[in-house]
This record gives C-alpha cells, sequence and structure tokens, in this order.
C-alpha cells in the first residue's frame, strides 16, 4: 500500500465504524479512511451478535442512544436503499421474583419519562404476550412493542455501500501496528490523518496499546446457538428475556436464537464455540419455553462483547487526535446509527443533538462510572 493521507482515519469496519464512515460522508466530509485487519466489513463482533434492538435501559444516556438508534433503524431502507429487515416485535422482559418487577417499574418510570410506550404486564399479561411461555412461577413482565431485532450484516452492507458512493476509503487486510507523528503505521505502509479513531471494539483496549491511549476495554467471549425449525411457534416472537437466568430467546429462520451471558466466562480472545454451551443453557430455555424440549440445535457459534467497567461505551476525544468509539459491551449492533451520527457531529467541531459528555474516556479515573441494570 503506497503511503496515503485523510483528515479522518476510521480503525474498524464493524457497524460502528461503517456508520462513523457514512455519517461523516453524509454531512460532506469524505476524505475518509476505513482502515480493517479483516477482508470486508463487519466480519468480527458485528458478524456475531445476536441483532438485539432496545430501548428498555435503566440509564439515560442508553436509553437516548436507542431513541435516535431506532429512529434510523426505521428508517434505514428508504433512505439507503438497502433492504434491512427490523424485526420490530417488542422487547419481553419476565420476572419471576417480586425484587425484579420492583426493578422493572423502576426501570419503566425512567424510560417513560423519556417518552417511551411501556408496558407493564402481571403473569396473564405475559401469557397473552408470549403464549408459548411457562409462566406458573412467573411474577409478571415488561414490554415494549417499538424494539426488536434484525440482521446485523444488512446495516453494515448498506452504510459501507453508501459511505464507499460518497469518496470514503475502505482499505482490508490492514492491521495497525502504530503510530508516529501525525501518521498510524499499518502492515504495509502509513496513513497521515489528522484525527484517528477507535471503532475497533473488542481489540480497542489492545490497539489503544499500540497508539499510546489507554481504553479500559476487554474482549470477553458471548456464545449463542440456533435450532432447527419451530413452527410450533408464532413467528417472528418478541425477543423473550426471562432476567432471572438470564437467557434469552428470538425468532431465527423459523427457529430460536437462544443466548445467555455466562458471568464466569474469563477476559480474552476466545472465540472458538463451546458445545458444552448448548448443554448448559438448552435446559434453561427449555424451561421456560416447553415447545423447545422438540427442537434440535443446528448450530453454535462464539463472539466478543467489547466490555468497560461500567457496561457503557467510551465516546468523545482522547487527546493529541485520537478519538474513541468503543467499548459498547454487547450493545454496539442497536446503538451504531445514533454513534454515526454523535460521532460526525463531535469530529466536524459541531454541538450534538445528544450530550455524550458523560462516556468521556476520562470517567473511569475521575470515578464517575455510570450504572446499567438490564445487561444480558
Amino acid at each position: 500500500m503506497p503511503d496515503l493521507s485523510c483528515d479522518v482515519a476510521i480503525i474498524g469496519a464493524g457497524i460502528i465504524g461503517t456508520s462513523i464512515a457514512w455519517h461523516l460522508a453524509k454531512r460532506g466530509l469524505s476524505d475518509v479512511v476505513v482502515l480493517d485487519k479483516g477482508e470486508a466489513a463487519g466480519t468480527g463482533s458485528t458478524a456475531k451478535a445476536a441483532g438485539g434492538i432496545r430501548a428498555q435501559f435503566s440509564s439515560d444516556i442508553n436509553i437516548e442512544l436507542s431513541r435516535l438508534s431506532i429512529g434510523e433503524f426505521e428508517r434505514f431502507p428508504q433512505e439507503m436503499g438497502v433492504e434491512a429487515v427490523f424485526n420490530q416485535v417488542g422487547y419481553l422482559w419476565i420476572a419471576t421474583t417480586a425484587e425484579h418487577m420492583k426493578l422493572f417499574e423502576a426501570n419503566a418510570t425512567v424510560q417513560r419519562r423519556h417518552g417511551l410506550s411501556i408496558e407493564l404486564l402481571d403473569a396473564a399479561g405475559v401469557k397473552a404476550r408470549a403464549p408459548y411461555v411457562r409462566t406458573d412461577d412467573v411474577v409478571g413482565g415488561v414490554f415494549h412493542a417499538k424494539d426488536g431485532y434484525a440482521s446485523p450484516a444488512d446495516y453494515v452492507m448498506g452504510y459501507h455501500k453508501k459511505a464507499r458512493e460518497k469518496g470514503v476509503r475502505f482499505l482490508f487486510g490492514e492491521e495497525v501496528r502504530g503510530r508516529e507523528p501525525g501518521a498510524l503505521v499499518t502492515s504495509s505502509g502509513r496513513v497521515a490523518a489528522k484525527r484517528v479513531v477507535v471503532a475497533a471494539g473488542a481489540y480497542s483496549g489492545k490497539l489503544g496499546e499500540r497508539l499510546g491511549v489507554e481504553i479500559p476495554v476487554v474482549p470477553v467471549r458471548r456464545q449463542c446457538f440456533v435450532t432447527e425449525p419451530v413452527e410450533e411457534l408464532p413467528h417472528p416472537i418478541p425477543m423473550t428475556v426471562d432476567y432471572g437466568t438470564g437467557v434469552y430467546i428470538h425468532s431465527e429462520s423459523r427457529g430460536v436464537l437462544v443466548g445467555k451471558a455466562e458471568k464466569d466466562e474469563p477476559a480474552g480472545f476466545n472465540e472458538a464455540a463451546d458445545y458444552g454451551f448448548v448443554e448448559r443453557v438448552a435446559p434453561l430455555a427449555m424451561d421456560r419455553v416447553p415447545v423447545l424440549e422438540r427442537a434440535q440445535p443446528k448450530t453454535v457459534w462464539a463472539g466478543l462483547y467489547e466490555v468497560t467497567p461500567d457496561h457503557h461505551p467510551v465516546l468523545g476525544e482522547a487527546g493529541d487526535g485520537m478519538w474513541v468509539a468503543c467499548g459498547f459491551s454487547g450493545h454496539g449492533v442497536m446503538h451504531a446509527p445514533a454513534t454515526g451520527m454523535l460521532m460526525a457531529e463531535l469530529l466536524l467541531g459541531r454541538k450534538p443533538p445528544l450530550d455524550v459528555s458523560s462516556l468521556r474516556l476520562t470517567r473511569f479515573r475521575e470515578g464517575k462510572p455510570i450504572v446499567e441494570t438490564n445487561v444480558i
């Protein structure tokens, strides 16, 4: 690769990096280079994501990131000319203890303050929303109809295609090795850039070490599996979350996708699928959705969450021409549209429509982390 120069260099061509590139180009700044060590856009963590999109969070900033993003997901096919299906069938959270129901009620108060139409349900209401769920031990639940799930690849393809049409350059197979004054050193050359954005997902912390910036992002493996078709279910079903066990399911290719965060998973870059995961998690899913007892697992895979100490992203300036947009802790896909929009405004020196100062990189050493209770 010959040496290049640009106004903004973005490291990472996943859904976050491509969204930032598109939103910059949309606003007239197309002198942008996106570098990725993979062979195509969206082949890292984005390709492994479960695709959930929700506004049901407990922190104000996460709710607002979701509100901004959901609007763009809804407009995406018309605005981008890409066939992207947003299964806007809601998120249903199920409580089996009074304590969990009180948490849902407290979160609903916050969410309604942001204009969300949240439905608090009793056990009968949960059964009405999800007749496939066993409810003999259910206390209640909460539902938001504008939430749902989608295929992350469709959105990456749209952002990538539209950004390229506006002149953004994408360089694949280029690993960033370090930094010299005013330039990134890659595996095959140099890219001089006025501003550099780290949007490298789970590799952002490791990349920060190479670039001289401390980014508190660690990789943690997360797994899910998909079953063969389950025709007894009324597809598409809402994203259904058993809060007590942490198991979640949604429709996928007429079967279901089943996932669960295993809290004792150590940090690391392990992306090997553990078929014991199915043996551990399937019984929990079958216990909540009995029809799954007749379902056969089809595929299992693993990907990496990019986790920060408070499960919120780091967005904004990092000093010396460096910027960060990473650490989404499993919420990168759902917050990508808002992130692209907000980062573009910040990079252009404008005031963004949402104050993201609470997500600044320095909050951890300042002792100002953010609390989020709705993490799965």
